[in-house]
């Protein structure tokens, strides 16, 4: 299949475009620049094409010319997830192009409201707009948060410090709350598989499609490091759901809401600390030890998503 992978030379469009690539099928890439993507894939796509801005008509039309397939992988930023993507998707539409992959591979949002969590409310009205407006049926996979930032402070399970040369593991919440993970890669390879062999998508009938590498709690990351490096590891939690949501309150009412990220962190503490996005059944996509791997492939948060 020939597909294109909007926002190809992100860390998830570069695990798409590798893992397409691999597997024998034909990658177009559509973004600002090719300047970013590694050497190794950017001479093995199909084709680029460029773009000043991501609404701009011209470029889209050019890149969905001829595909079987589109996959949305922007930057995770409210003006990309609806004014972009709807101008992506438009593209689609007139292209006739029928299996459209959605920005999604986050919690599930579907499991709460619109206002109760600013980050999600982009993609709760692209989704719903899309409804309303449009015969394409969107694919959405939902993967929990990405485990190359499980470590991070903005959006992890916990996070590592040093205290007086002693390892310690900071948490939120009770420290026994699983959430679930999943690796670029995998959600990749899933992605991927599902636009290109499941026959529902095929028949261009979407659908959503839960999603994790592994699930593991702060004290399991404890456990997980012990296990790994041999050593004792020192908790150290931080707050509770209580405390969390009032934070959030608080800096809803008081904070520029063009800033959420700067707050998101007390939200997402406290919902999978209280079980908010947690799914039943998801597809299990990861190895055995994707726990275990949690401490080597860690990379800070981008900082536009900051």
């Amino acid at each position: 299949m020939l597909i294109l992978i909007a926002g190809v030379s992100g860390n998830l469009g570069r695990a798409l475009a590798q893992y397409g690539l691999d597997h024998g099928h034909q990658i177009r890439g559509f973004g600002r620049s090719p300047t970013k993507l590694p050497s190794a894939i950017l001479t093995r796509l199909e084709s680029f094409v460029e773009c000043d801005y991501y609404e701009e008509r011209t470029a889209l039309d050019k890149a969905v010319s001829g595909v079987d397939a589109v996959i949305c992988s922007y930057v995770s930023h409210a003006d990309a997830i609806l004014e972009s993507q709807l101008a992506l998707l438009r593209a689609v539409e007139r292209a006739g192009v029928k299996i459209y992959h959605a920005h999604s591979w986050n919690a599930n949002w579907n499991k709460i409201g619109f206002e109760e969590f600013e980050h999600y409310d982009a993609y709760k009205s692209f989704r719903r707009h899309v409804e309303l407006t449009s015969a394409i049926k969107p694919v959405y996979v939902f993967t929990g948060i990405f485990a190359e930032f499980a470590f991070s402070e903005i959006v992890g399970i916990a996070h590592l410090k040093e205290d007086a040369g002693e390892k310690v593991m900071a948490y939120w919440g009770s420290g026994h709350a699983k959430w679930d993970f999943t690796y670029f890669e995998d959600a990749a390879k899933f992605s991927i598989d599902l636009i290109t062999t499941n026959k529902s998508v095929l028949a261009g009938e979407g659908g959503d499609f839960d999603i994790r590498s592994a699930e593991a709690s702060a004290k399991d990351l404890a456990k997980a490091y012990e296990k790994v490096y041999g050593k004792k590891i020192k908790l150290k939690p931080l707050g509770d759901s209580k405390y969390l949501k009032e934070q959030y309150a608080h800096a809803v009412a008081t904070i520029d809401h063009r800033k959420y990220f700067s707050y998101a962190n007390s939200y997402i503490q406290a919902a999978n600390d209280e079980g908010i996005w947690k799914v039943e059944n998801p597809t299990v996509v990861g190895s055995t030890d994707a726990v275990e791997r949690l401490f080597e492939g860690q990379i800070d948060i981008p900082k536009e998503y900051q």
